[in-house]
């Protein structure tokens, strides 16, 4: 029984589903060879996906941070702007009442 180069290679290379689906009422070693590539190629392409996935989170996540930093920095500044309003509003109304109480005395 001779062998084509396609056949001898059957077992060197990962099998598709549809070869997997038509091998199965025949199972042999070269099933089990292409099955073991596929399913090694398909767990690597897994985890590259998983790793892909995992740096656009991270990118998320870092972005998130970013936002939630710029938000607190405007929190602060609207503080600050209310802080400084009304130590001017308290300025503003000493100096009112100093000069009341110089018209008054005079």
């Amino acid at each position: 029984m001779k062998r084509t180069s396609k056949d001898a290679q059957v077992w060197e290379r990962p099998w598709s589903l549809e070869e997997i689906r038509q091998q199965s009422a025949n199972w042999s070693l070269a099933a089990d060879s292409g099955l073991f590539l596929f399913l090694q190629d398909f767990s690597q392409r897994m985890l590259s996906k998983t790793h892909e996935i995992e740096k656009q989170l991270d990118s998320l996540i870092r972005d998130t941070k970013a936002t939630d930093s710029h938000l607190h920095s405007v929190f602060n500044d609207f503080l600050m702007l209310s802080n400084t309003q009304f130590i001017e509003n308290v300025m503003h109304l000493i100096t009112s009442l100093i000069a009341f109480a110089k018209l008054n005395l005079h």
